[in-house]
Parts: C-alpha cells; structure tokens; sequence
C-alpha cells in the first residue's frame, strides 16, 4: 500500500458522512433515548394501539419477563401494560387524544403496578411526575420483582387536577443490574383516584434524554442527526409535538404498532443536537401534510422570535431561532408502504410547491429531494427544472431467507460496496444532464437481513460493511453530500438499551472511529495490492466481480501533520499483512492505531457483555514495518508528527487466528 504523494485529492471529506438516522418506530426513542421509562405514561388504552395482534403479543412476554402474570386480568388486556394487583379495585379508562383512567378502591388495600427498566447500575435518585387528582393519598414505590418497596415517595390528596412531582430515592444497595423491577402505585384508603400521566426519569437526565446515549453521541463527536423519520414522518404533523406536555394528543403511531406519545417533539430533538454538538436534518411530512405546514415548520425552527411561529417557538422556551439548514422532503414516497405514496412525476410536482413554500419561510435553507432509481431520479431531476439541489437514497437491501449461508451472506455485502459505488454514479447521472452539481444523500443504511442468523444490523458483518462504504463515499469527493446511518438506539444498528443498560453495537465502533479521526481531511492518492474474490449466482444484492479483500483509503489533516488511513479486511477468516510506503518527504514519529474487529463476522455485543467488540488501541513510535489487520476489521491507523513515545509492551497487533495471505 503505497502514498504517492501528499497532493490533496478533491475537497475535505465531509464529516456530515458520519452520521445517524432515528425516527419514531419500537424503542428508539421512548424505551430508548429518551430517559423516561413508564412504558404506558398516559394510560391510554389498547384500542389506541393500531396493531392489536403485536399489542398481545408483547403482553404475552411482557408479564412473566418482568415477574408479573400474563394477561392477569381484563385490565391488562385493556390498560396495557399495567396490572391490578393484590385488593379491591375498580377502574375506568378512557380513550381519545387526552385519555384518561379512573380507580376506585373501596377498601384501600389495591395497588396498581407496571414493569420498568431503569439504569440503577448509574443512579439511585429517580423523579415520579403524576397529572391526577385524588381524594386519598398515594405512595408511590419503585421494588424488584417479588421484594418489598426499595424507593418509596408519597403524594398527599388533591381535588383537583394538578401536576405533583415526588423524589424517588433508593437505598445504598441498588438491585442487581437486570433485575425486573415493578412500579407500583397503592392508594393509602379507600377513595377514587383519576389518572392523565405518570412518568418516571432518572434525577441524572439531561432535559429528557438518558446522559449514556448522550455522552456516546459526544464522545463520537455525532455530526448530523436525521429526524423524526422514515415511514412516521409521512404521518406525522408536527404542531402535535409542541407546547405544554399535558396539552400534547396521545395517538396511534400512523406507521409502526406503537402508540406515539408526543413527548419528544421539535424542541426536544433540537435540544438533543444542541447537548450533543451536532447538526440536525428535519425530514418533513410530504405524505399527507402540506407546503404550508411545512413551511409553518420551517418559521418555527429557523423564524425570529418577531415573526408569528417564531412568537410561539419562543413561548415554548427557545428565543433563539434553532437555524436548521437541512430539510428532507417527504420519505421514500416512491414506495407503496408509505402514506402518500405518488409516482415519480407527482412528486416532483409536489416537491416543487414544498420548496417554494419552505424558502417563503427561510430562503437560506438546503433541500434534499427524495431519490430512488435512475427512471425515477431523472423524471424528478428534469420536472424540477434546476431546482434539485440533492437526491435522497436509502441502503436497504433484503430479500435473504432464513437457510441461506451466513458466510455466502457475508461476502455478498462484502462485493456490495464496490458495486454500490458504480449506482451512485447512476443515480446521480441526472443531475448532470440538467446542469446540476451532482449530490446524493444517503439518509437511511444497513444491513437488513434481519434474520437473527444471518449477519445483520447488531452484527461485526455491519461495522465492517459500514465503513466500506464511508470509504467509497470519501473516494467519492463529494458526490454523496451525507450518510446518517440507521439507527441511533434499539433499531437498527448503533445503541442499545436493554434493562437500564446502554451499549454500544459493533457497528458504533466505526460511527466513532471515522466520526473521532482529525478534521479536516483531505484524501490522497493511494495504490493497493490486494487479493479478489467473487460471489457466485444466485445473489440477492448487487455485486462486483474481483472485489477486493483490503479496501483502504488515506487522508490527511489540514495541517498536514496527521495522516490517517482507514483500513478494512473484508476476508471473513484471513488476516492480511499491509505494509505503509510513504513518500520519501515523509517523517513521521508515531503510529496510533484503533483495531475494531471479533471472534467471527456474526460477533455481537450485549448488555451484560457490552464490550465484547469495541476498538482495542495501541500507541508506538513510527516504523515501517507491516501491520496485519485481522480477519473481518476496521483499522483506523493514524501517524503522527511530533509526538514521540516509547514503545508499549502490547503495541504490537493481536495475532490473526488464521494464516495471513
């Protein structure tokens, strides 16, 4: 592998291809990233969820998982997932935006309880908030399954509806992280208690969010986040999501069986990106919204605090405009699962009278189209007459049966990325024809097998695929403008949060070593020697012949005194020995070297072994000698001028379970 010069090649790689991508589907964001952790906080009832069938179906796992019964009574089924328990109660719910449940107990001896899952390997101190009126007192109480109360807090009587907050504060001994935790809450006597919410938080949340997710989305210097869809987004009207909690609707999810809550609005995602330092990317309702309500959403973020919606962005606590810059219109409207769904030439049609509508409100703003094939891209290219600034494209690529061969899998994603770089200049030819900068996005991408046995987004196979194709996109100078990679918690591959517990999935690894790597970069000329390899027919995905098994590119910092390569090897049981030539100019003193890889291409992580994969790294003075990358790796290899260390006892890499080839 050889530098042949340090002559700049194209402009600075973007950090924007760095990205993630979340939306509102399972337990992104409630359950997920979002701290709060009553699963049902409005008591809204099961005729609100749209699929019953997946509703009982979680019911059915949920109780014996978490130490309850399953499907204990009517309540249950009704309610879901609370439980009346151990007395005399009766009970009421009602439906529509603004539900709400009515309890009586006659004797005072019923307690309401609901599973949780909370971060007590963090925090003991949590904070219960309650929209009720009652004519008894209430304790509140958080207890591991089939013990007694281990935090209790007590809320005296209120006739009238009113907002109470109570600290909930553990012992010094915290239950066992894992441990099914119940929250329960027992009227002191007999009376009537009413219902509108309780959300319980950790007293350590950052305006909402869990600090874990926050500090990884620092600690990977995130650049861009894309909200709040995907499929939700072409439902969901986003004055829903604003203004006082208790004011907000509870509604059926319009894409995914869940039930959207409408605590996590505008201002909390864009507060989000302010925590964690990154961009944000609004994908807008082009489904069955409108151009002026996402023009409306455009004053909203970016307006003046004179102008009308910046008036009441300001009265919901942010003066300041937000200024976002990025906004997507509509999401994947060629597809016949999506709400609004049009061809080709309607929606250039309609994203042209969204345009105008959203420049009304911030002519500074940048706009992405949504892309799908060429036909498409060339109909919307030519209709918009110029005004395509970029296509939109998503990376998913499935069709893969449970009996098909993982390591056959494997290799075809692995000859994907080659081929995948031949389509961007496909899809972005019409562009050009019409006189246009050509500029692809790639707002959704992963594996999407999900098949539990094949390899799939929680997978090493995504962290290794992944960055093959950030370096495509870097060798691509600039023709793909942006990658948020799906997904950011519990859905596709990135965090996961499981029993309180936040961890990272393989594939986070490479999220953090291309999004922690010097900046600005610029990449380099670089010649490579590698072994091919091929993937026989049948295929499901689109290939390249003589794949190469070492992809690899070079790039250097603006002050020219970081050079970085990002190194993979693609072989699934081979590691590879690379040696680094440099030009003769070259005097660098140090090598810095992060190594993501695992035990095979299906190694994953989980939360009681989070760090299975993760990057091991090693520090030594600069030589020449070859580097073996192992089997199925990410390298991130940087060196460094005028940083001298002594060489440390493990700087050599681990041994390749394989002979090198």
């Amino acid at each position: 592998m050889r530098v042949r010069s340090f002559a700049r090649q194209g402009p600075a790689v973007s950090r924007h291809l760095f990205g993630k991508f979340t939306e509102h589907l399972g337990r992104n964001v409630y359950g997920g990233a979002w701290a709060q952790a009553v699963t049902n906080p409005a008591f809204a009832p099961a005729s609100t969820w749209p699929d019953r069938a997946e509703l009982l179906r979680r019911l059915q796992q949920a109780g014996p998982a978490c130490g309850l019964p399953a499907l204990s009574s009517a309540m249950s089924r009704a309610l879901p997932p609370w439980w009346l328990a151990e007395g005399d109660l009766g009970w009421e719910g009602d439906g529509g935006r603004h539900p709400a449940l009515t309890v009586w107990s006659p004797a005072g001896d019923g307690r309401l309880i609901t599973p949780l899952e909370l971060p007590v390997h963090r925090t003991t101190r949590y904070l219960a908030r309650l929209r009720l009126r009652c004519d008894m007192p209430l304790e509140i109480a958080l207890q591991p399954a089939g013990q007694g109360p281990w935090a209790v807090g007590r809320i005296p009587a209120c006739a009238e509806w009113t907002t109470r907050e109570v600290a909930l504060e553990g012992g010094a001994a915290a239950p066992a992280v894992g441990t099914p935790l119940h929250l329960t809450v027992t009227p002191a006597h007999g009376g009537c208690l009413q219902l509108r919410s309780l959300l319980v938080l950790p007293q350590d949340h950052l305006d909402g969010w869990d600090p874990d997710v926050v500090r990884l989305l620092r600690e990977a210097r995130l650049p861009l986040l894309r909200w709040p869809g995907g499929n939700f987004v072409s439902g969901y009207h986003w004055r829903d999501g604003v203004g006082p909690l208790e004011d907000r609707p509870v509604l059926a999810n319009p894409a995914w069986p869940e039930v959207e809550w409408n605590h996590v609005g505008s201002d909390e995602w864009l507060r989000l990106c302010e925590l964690v330092g990154c961009e944000p990317l609004v994908c807008v309702n082009a489904g069955d919204g409108s151009p002026q309500e996402a023009a409306d959403w455009v004053e909203y973020c970016n307006g003046e605090a004179t102008t009308r919606l910046g008036a009441l962005r300001a009265l919901n606590g942010h003066p300041r405009p937000y200024g976002v810059r990025l906004w997507e219109v509509g999401n994947e409207l060629y597809g016949h699962w999506q709400i609004g769904a049009v061809d080709a030439a309607t929606y250039a049609a309609r994203y042209g009278a969204y345009l105008e509508a959203m420049r009304g409100a911030d002519p500074a703003l940048r706009a992405i189209a949504n892309g799908a094939g060429a036909d498409w891209n060339r109909t919307v290219a030519f209709a918009g007459g110029g005004s395509v600034r970029c296509l939109s494209h998503h990376g998913l690529y499935g069709g893969f049966a449970d009996g098909d061969d993982p390591r056959a899998v494997y290799l075809e994603h692995m000859a994907f990325t080659p081929a995948y770089r031949r389509l961007w200049d496909e899809l972005a030819a019409p562009m050009r024809e019409t006189g246009q900068v050509p500029r692809l996005a790639i707002t959704e991408l992963q594996v999407f097998t999900r098949k539990p046995g094949l390899p799939n987004n929680a997978t090493l196979t995504e962290a290794v695929w992944t960055a093959s194709i950030l370096n495509e996109a870097i060798r691509a100078d600039g023709l793909v403008e942006l990658v948020t990679h799906s997904a950011l918690v519990n859905h596709g591959g990135g965090l996961r949060k499981e029993r309180g517990v936040v961890y990272p999935q393989p594939v986070w690894w490479t999220t953090h070593l291309y999004g922690t790597a010097a900046a600005p970069l610029f990449r380099l000329e670089l010649e490579v020697e590698t072994p091919t390899f091929d993937v026989p027919a049948p295929r499901r995905m689109p290939t390249a012949a003589d794949a190469p098994f070492l992809d690899a590119v070079a790039a250097v910092d603006g002050s020219g005194q970081t050079l970085v390569f990002f190194l993979i090897n693609r072989h699934p049981e081979r590691s590879l020995r690379v040696r680094v030539a440099l030009p003769p100019e070259a005097d660098f003193d140090t090598i810095d070297v992060q190594t993501l890889t695992g035990d095979s291409f299906m190694a994953v992580n989980r939360w009681d072994r989070p760090d299975a994969v993760a990057p091991v790294h090693h520090v030594r003075p600069w030589t020449a000698d070859p580097w073996i990358l192992p089997p199925c790796s990410l390298v991130r290899l940087c060196l460094l001028r005028g940083r001298a260390v002594e060489p440390e006892a493990d700087a050599v890499a681990p041994p390749a379970p394989q002979p090198s080839s």
